[in-house]
């Protein structure tokens, strides 16, 4: 069965090149035939997951290019395929007819609710969890589902690479002892001591239920925190960002090491610090692996910061139906002293399923934009009438939002009320038709 599953898969392989089109389905025609054959193929010794809600792809592909620019040869589901058919399938484009995976490193993207099903099969040696957080609300219901179902597809023996920063990513360690490496970021000048965000997704002490004290925050439930009554506390990290320098994209690591960034985002940080983490932990010079992100990141910076008729425009790409990665663009805006434009909206809200589910708009803290400086809200899209409501509880102006179809018809009310500022916070669907509506003036 295992020969059969791997010459059939790998024919669906070729046949899908010959068609121009890559998909899971050759994994998924080896697994009806072996459902076993992952247990079955003979994989590298070292083997890398990244999972979470978010950021799975960012880090995975950063960790696969460190390896990769270290003479390593590194098997990757690059695709983004990250359910068990996508893995197999990209097992098998890199496997002999025997099954011996041709590889030294197996670096994989894993979805979150699909782990379970893989990582029994797989046994990674390693495991980034970058994050936990409300996502996907019809799918994924609620952020301590998707901590149950990761904590029960965890093997004995792995290695764990966690955020520090994140107290909710310290449950992990409250019932099983897993050999953990931490990461963190110290104190910036944009860190901020009194709580911004209302919906978080871990307020109490998850081990006697008192409310967690910061002495600082970075973003969300993100900082350095302790329990006032029981040994709860921020761990001690292997590794530390000491410096930010986001004009520049550039971070530094203990004081010593710069890292370039592809973002001056702090999501970008964490995604970017997860996978030096992990090479580092696993024995790789520092130094090395600070060169290798460096170049990588300074040659596929995605631009988003242009001029348009003088001002100043940021494009802030975002995933529908998680607040985190909107709330991290609303608090981007807070950085900038002038008058700002802040232009959302979205083609759809979801590829996956056809539920128009929009109760994660009621998560985003849009009363973060609630500030004389934000002169006008564009709402764009077919769901720009359902993000006007949400600004209105938000408290913001009623007659300082403008509802549109589409971005074209939004560009006369940009033009119009002309500021300092635009920041476009949009799904990935609606970051290309922006540039395009607000054209790109001189690059910065």
């Amino acid at each position: 069965m295992k020969s059969l599953a791997i010459i059939l898969g790998k024919a669906a392989i070729v046949a899908g090149k010959i068609l121009k089109r890559g998909s899971s389905l050759p994994g998924d025609i080896a697994l009806k035939i072996d459902k076993k054959l992952l247990t079955k193929l003979e994989l590298p010794e070292l083997k890398i997951a990244v999972t979470g809600s978010s950021g799975k792809g960012s880090t995975s592909s950063i960790i696969a290019h460190i390896y990769r620019s270290m003479g390593y040869k590194v098997v990757h589901n690059a695709s983004g395929a990250n359910l068990t058919a996508g893995i197999t399938t990209t097992l098998l484009e890199n496997c002999t007819l025997s099954g011996k995976v041709k590889g030294d490193v197996f670096v994989f993207e894993m979805d979150e609710r699909y782990a379970k099903f893989t990582f029994s099969d797989v046994k990674p040696t390693h495991i980034v969890i970058t994050n936990i957080t409300r996502d996907q609300p019809p799918r994924q219901g609620h952020v301590d589902l998707v901590y149950e179902e990761i904590k029960k597809a965890l093997p004995k023996g792995v290695h764990l690479i966690l955020n520090g920063d994140d107290p909710y990513l310290q449950k992990f360690n409250l019932e099983n002892e897993y050999e953990t490496t931490y990461y963190s970021l110290d104190k910036t000048d944009l860190s901020y001591t009194d709580k911004k965000f209302k919906n978080l997704n871990i307020n109490y002490c998850p081990k006697c239920n008192t409310k967690l004290v910061y002495d600082f925050y970075h973003f969300e439930n993100h900082g350095k925190f302790n329990c006032p009554k029981c040994d709860f506390s921020h761990p001690e990290s292997k590794y530390t960002i000491t410096n930010i320098d986001y004009p520049n994209f550039e971070m530094t690591v203990d004081n010593k090491h710069k890292v370039k960034l592809q973002y001056d985002l702090l999501y970008s940080v964490y995604n970017t610090m997860a996978a030096y983490t992990t090479a580092c932990a696993l024995g790789l010079d520092e130094t090395e692996v600070a060169k290798h992100i460096s170049e990588l990141n300074a040659n596929s910076k995605m631009y988003n910061h242009y001029k348009y008729n003088d001002s100043d425009v940021y494009v802030l790409n975002n995933k529908n139906e998680n607040s985190t990665t909107f709330n991290q663009s609303l608090l981007f805006t807070e950085r900038f002293k002038g008058t700002k434009t802040v232009v959302i909206g979205w083609k759809e809200i979801s590829r996956r399923y056809a539920f128009d589910d929009l109760s994660w708009l009621y998560d985003i803290d849009f009363e973060i934009l609630n500030t004389p400086d934000v002169k006008n809200i564009i709402c764009a899209g077919p769901n720009a009438y359902d993000i006007a409501t949400r600004l209105i509880l938000a408290g913001y102006p009623n007659e300082q939002i403008y509802i549109f179809n589409n971005l074209t018809e939004a560009k006369e009310a940009v033009d119009m009320n002309k500021t300092d500022y635009i920041f476009g916070i949009l799904n990935f669907d609606y970051v290309e038709p922006f540039k395009s509506t607000f054209t790109k003036k001189e690059e910065v």
